[in-house]
């Protein structure tokens, strides 16, 4: 098995502008299911269609918008609530935090949102959370495929947990869009996957299609796990910095009490006029560098890259951990919590150099990127208004 590593940014930028690195290994472990490899969605054109589908209709519900930003409100008041239930006391974030941060994409993708009490999001939750701990234990596998299938075979390992979950995770999505099927109206939009089966029934005729109820699943999977671990993990680790630099929590306390206030809800278009909170964002998200792997590519034809040949079915993994802590990018200081990398001089507007826009590489998270940025914004909000 051939596999590449690349960590340099600008080779990682021109490697992933070519039609030829646009593949997936058809046996990367617990990705997809057989019919959606089989639909060829995951890879070069049909791939294209399938991205460029899922942003437009996500916009179009409100990614990046007021939409979102109601859903965001209503999802923060009821953390709030259900953290001021533990001051005073020891307690776990995530327990509190998961919850939140998937709810969130099911209001775009399913059309609902669901109470904390409701036992279905506490199962939910729960399989989301143990998918991201799971496939820690097991993503080292796909370097060694040999090893995955003896074992496999001796059911070692946690595996077979994993792909229970993943088969749970997947039935509570097959569930919601059997409903949405039954209800559907053309002229009444309200979610997702109302428009992913408007799409395919537009596109019956096709026999090559890619649009399919079994891709569908697997989209809605992916945005669960893109679209809420990787939430909650940063917000985490913004509850960290605001407790370790209490100079960095005095300033963004400035910039709300100036640019916001304590009468109203923050709303994305604040961030203009919050240099230093976004660049406190921006560094926090450098710093510690939440996804730190690319999903994995696969070469789809003989290319070339930067004078190497790289054979046809090559795996290629895009170290963006490797991007974030580059001393020719960043300096001498790669490992150092420093805001001010990411502001003008003058300290007024927001600098983000091309190699600090992870997402931007790793075009597989696009669909998610604009929710991400909006809810990690508000989210930072009530931390430090009510911290002291």
């Amino acid at each position: 098995m051939d596999i590449v590593v690349i960590t340099d940014y600008y080779i990682i930028k021109e490697a992933f502008s070519k039609d030829s690195f646009m593949g997936r290994p058809p046996d990367l472990p617990f990705a997809f299911s057989d019919e959606t490899i089989r639909t060829g969605a995951i890879n070069g054109m049909p791939w294209k269609e399938q991205r460029r589908f899922s942003l437009h209709n996500l916009r179009d519900l409100g990614f990046g918008k007021t939409k979102m930003e109601e859903h965001i409100k209503e999802e923060i008041l009821e953390l709030l609530q259900r953290m001021s239930e533990y001051v005073g006391k020891p307690t776990k974030f995530s327990s509190i935090l998961a919850p939140s941060m998937s709810n969130n994409i099911a209001s775009l993708v399913f059309g609902n949102r669901l109470k904390y009490s409701d036992p279905e999001r506490q199962k939910l939750d729960t399989l989301v959370q143990e998918t991201g701990r799971l496939a820690r234990f097991v993503s080292w596998q796909i370097f060694f495929p040999t090893i995955r299938k003896i074992m496999s075979y001796f059911n070692i390992g946690d595996e077979g947990k994993l792909i229970s979950v993943l088969t749970s995770v997947k039935e509570y999505c097959r569930k919601e869009i059997r409903k949405h099927e039954a209800t559907l109206d053309p002229n009444s939009i309200r979610d997702f996957v109302d428009s992913y089966l408007l799409e395919i029934e537009k596109q019956s005729n096709n026999p090559n299609t890619a649009f399919t109820k079994e891709v569908l699943v697997d989209l809605s999977r992916f945005f669960f796990g893109a679209g809420s671990e990787t939430v909650r993990v940063t917000t985490e680790w913004m509850i960290t910095v605001c407790a370790a630099y209490p100079q960095v929590q005095k300033r963004i306390h400035s910039e709300i009490d100036e640019v916001i206030g304590a009468d109203r809800f923050p709303t994305y278009q604040d961030r203009l006029n919050m240099p230093f909170t976004e660049a406190a964002l921006a560094e926090l998200m450098r710093w510690q560098t939440i996804v730190p792997l690319n999903i994995m590519r696969y070469t789809l034809q003989d290319t070339e890259l930067k004078g190497y040949f790289i054979p046809k079915h090559t795996r290629v993994l895009a170290v963006l951990w490797a991007i974030d802590h580059d001393e020719k990018l960043w300096g001498n200081d790669v490992h150092e919590y420093k805001p001010e990398r990411f502001l003008s001089e003058d300290g007024k507007k927001i600098v983000k150099p091309e190699y600090a826009i992870r997402f931007l590489l790793a075009k597989d998270l696009a669909q998610v990127n604009h929710s991400q940025r909006l809810k990690h914004f508000c989210i930072w909000w009530p931390f430090y208004r009510n911290s002291k």
